[in-house]
């Protein structure tokens, strides 16, 4: 065996396999990945938006979602545990779309970007600069990744 070239080989594979292992995905609905996501989020929501009291539990129809690493994005449409509206009559309606991060036990929301509209030149800049430097964009919906481009 070829000593040298082994040990090159395995610092390769050191360097290699932790970024391919970092690839973006969905976690599977009912995983349990996308349970603490959404548990995350849905802690948030309560604390930041609800404007009363909630009759029921809230659950998150998730309309896009991406993991990377320790970093994700979600867009989700907050609605009762019945199935019936939470908006308006107990959330604001607006596009729930939050960027998360796992610290420690759990999923924390780092960014909020819920909102009603499309942001401006100068809102793209300023939002772009609350990211964290090492955050996937290549896990942003398309939306999102077209205003970073257009607005660098």
């Amino acid at each position: 065996m070829n000593t040298p070239r082994f040990l090159f080989a395995l610092c390769l594979a050191c360097l290699v396999l932790p970024v391919l292992a970092e690839t973006a995905h969905t976690p599977k609905p009912g995983s349990s990945e996308r349970k603490e996501i959404c548990d995350g989020l849905r802690s948030f929501i309560i604390s930041e938006y609800a404007e009363k009291k909630l009759p029921k539990p809230i659950v998150l129809k998730v309309e896009y979602l991406k993991v990377s690493g320790d970093y994700c994005w979600i867009e989700a449409l907050p609605m009762l545990e019945d199935g019936s509206d939470a908006v308006p009559q107990f959330l604001p309606d607006i596009g729930y779309s939050h960027c998360l991060k796992r610290i420690n036990v759990g999923w924390h929301v780092i960014l909020d970007l819920s909102r009603t509209d499309v942001p401006d030149g100068d809102e793209v800049r300023k939002i772009r600069r609350y990211f964290p430097g090492d955050f996937p964009v290549s896990i942003l919906p398309k939306f999102w990744q077209d205003l970073f481009l257009q607005y660098k």
